[in-house]
């Protein structure tokens, strides 16, 4: 009898708890999505602090602060926003095994760096961003994020050179595809980046 009180409230514990991360993330999303950067990520800090077997709330908090630092114009808070990306993708890290949306989430980081100072960064940040695109390609040929990125990565520098775009564009386009085909059941899993896609094919064909 005592067993089987034990594992009905072990049972009730981890379905409290499990709403409570549920509720949590829900929360940060929704701050998110309203533009409430800073409330998002204190959000999702505190979650990941607690769940230390699931990684998502480090991604989610890596992802909010780089997605922010692309526009941030303040040195010292660009710097405090990617300084808490670069640690919490190392925190998912250890809570998983590398996977292709840990990756694009590191080249992302990359990329602000380069965009902060492209004459001193370029040259630098430019090969490993490369680097990270490719292997998360060979990971993960069928994520669309890591194909939409790494081709939105590639842009940037064909409009720079002055190169042609048209294999890029494709590259564009069949991302889009793959955000259609792409399926994940894990709550919260990333499925972002479609909208982008199709704005991204917009610009790049006019």
């Amino acid at each position: 009898m005592k067993t089987v009180i034990i594992l009905f409230l072990l049972s009730v514990s981890q379905l409290v708890s499990g709403q409570n991360y549920k509720d949590a993330m829900q929360k940060a999303m929704q701050n998110w999505q309203e533009g409430n950067v800073e409330t998002a990520s204190a959000i999702f800090e505190r979650v990941a602090a607690v769940e230390q077997e699931k990684w998502l709330p480090d991604y989610y908090l890596g992802l909010v602060n780089t997605t922010a630092a692309f526009s941030t114009k303040d040195n010292k808070v660009l710097e405090a926003q990617l300084k808490k990306a670069e640690a919490a993708l190392q925190s998912a890290l250890l809570k998983t095994e590398e996977n292709a949306e840990l990756l694009v989430l590191e080249a992302l980081i990359y990329t602000v760096k380069i965009t902060q100072n492209p004459m001193t960064n370029g040259q630098k940040y430019m090969p490993k961003v490369n680097e990270i695109y490719a292997k998360a390609e060979k990971l993960d040929p069928k994520n669309p994020r890591v194909k939409f990125e790494k081709a939105q990565f590639e842009l940037g520098g064909a409009k720079f050179f002055g190169s042609d775009l048209t294999p890029i564009c494709k590259e564009i386009e069949a991302s889009i595809a793959l955000f259609d085909e792409f399926e994940n059941d894990t709550p919260f899993y990333p499925n972002w980046g479609k909208d982008q896609a199709v704005e991204a094919l917009k610009s790049c064909k006019n």
